[in-house]
């Protein structure tokens, strides 16, 4: 918990690019801000065949000489495999790929002390522009603070041609922030500094997304381009905002909860929905009308389209409050298990 008067460094990102094609400028992009002559370029096995030529040849086309590497899994241990490779002389880091690459890359920057530039490959999460990276092995801790990203260089043909459940996922996590700004505006009122900025900033990003689901669920160009706004606000807002705190709430911590229950793997953005809806009747708002329009989209809103046993979701409730105990949220210290039955009922969670 953040007390008032403290103060905090707002980092944002110099240069963020959107739009169709943009990934084959990357050399000329980050020429006009970067130093020295090799990068590394961190991506995903399946990405690599797709989009590494593209990426390496515009580089070289500046002068640069790329060093590619390959991230497999979303642990620290992985990071610190690649500090073993990184090139010493190395003048950034760019994450190609999806929110693995992007954390890996990002704590990777971080501990080099070099701009990290995100290229992201799908819509899936806020990490794209964010100060926060989450890893596996960090002690329990779902997240860390890291640098805000450097560049933002976002291709919405390329994001247009993921996986749709990825576009869905991302869709799901800036709904999620109906509920963030709610234990923001709760955590404000006992005493703890988040700028109000930080938080109308995520909350009209949520309700752009919310007003556009047709757009951006059909994939035009216009509707990535919403969709990939408000996942760079988020980040934004969290960087001025010096936490996460305005975009991660009661909902987060449900979502972490039920990640540590099941052995299913299940997209981030899925999880706080399900999370977004439960915070949004604890807090007294209407959740019908959400969970309506978001399941016209094709959202999941309820475990059984996600295929976790009702078991799981009361005991996710139940003990959610424990994953961040520093952050006060609507879950207050604790849902007893009635109450969690009671409301998991009410919403139609199961």
């Amino acid at each position: 918990m953040v007390p008032l008067n403290t103060p905090h460094t707002i980092r944002l990102p110099v240069e963020v690019i959107v739009g169709k094609n943009v990934i084959e400028y990357i050399g000329k992009i980050i020429a006009k801000h970067l130093e020295g002559d090799e990068v590394t370029v961190l991506t995903g096995p399946n990405i690599r065949p797709l989009y590494s030529n593209t990426v390496t040849a515009s580089l070289m086309d500046y002068g640069y000489k790329p060093h590619v590497d390959t991230v497999y899994s979303p642990k620290i241990s992985e990071v610190e495999r690649l500090l073993t490779q990184a090139p010493f002389s190395t003048s950034a880091i760019i994450g190609l790929g999806g929110g693995k690459v992007l954390d890996v890359g990002k704590v990777l920057a971080y501990k080099l002390k070099k701009p990290f530039v995100s290229v992201p490959t799908s819509a899936s999460h806020d990490g794209i522009a964010s100060p926060q990276a989450s890893l596996e092995g960090l002690n329990g801790s779902h997240s860390i603070r890291v640098d805000t990203p450097f560049i933002v260089i976002a291709d919405s043909y390329i994001i247009a041609s993921a996986p749709k459940q990825l576009t869905l996922g991302g869709i799901g996590d800036v709904l999620a922030k109906f509920s963030s700004v709610l234990d923001s505006r709760l955590a404000q009122s006992l005493g703890e500094y988040i700028g109000d900025y930080s938080i109308s900033l995520a909350e009209m990003s949520a309700k752009l997304v919310f007003n556009n689901l047709a757009q951006i669920i059909s994939l035009s160009d216009n509707g990535i381009r919403t969709l990939l706004e408000a996942l760079i606000s988020n980040g934004i807002a969290m960087a001025i905002a010096g936490s996460s705190r305005p975009c991660s709430g009661s909902e987060h911590l449900f979502g972490h909860a039920l990640d540590l229950l099941t052995s299913k793997t299940i997209l981030h953005g899925f999880t706080v929905l399900l999370g977004t809806k439960i915070s949004l009747a604890l807090h007294g708002e209407d959740w019908v009308e959400f969970s309506e329009k978001a399941l016209e989209a094709g959202l999941p809103m309820n475990a059984r389209q996600l295929g976790v046993p009702p078991v799981y979701v009361v005991r996710a409730l139940t003990f959610a409050h424990k994953i961040r105990p520093d952050r006060p949220t609507i879950l207050g210290n604790g849902i007893t298990l009635e109450k969690a039955r009671k409301v998991i009922d009410e919403v139609k969670l199961v």
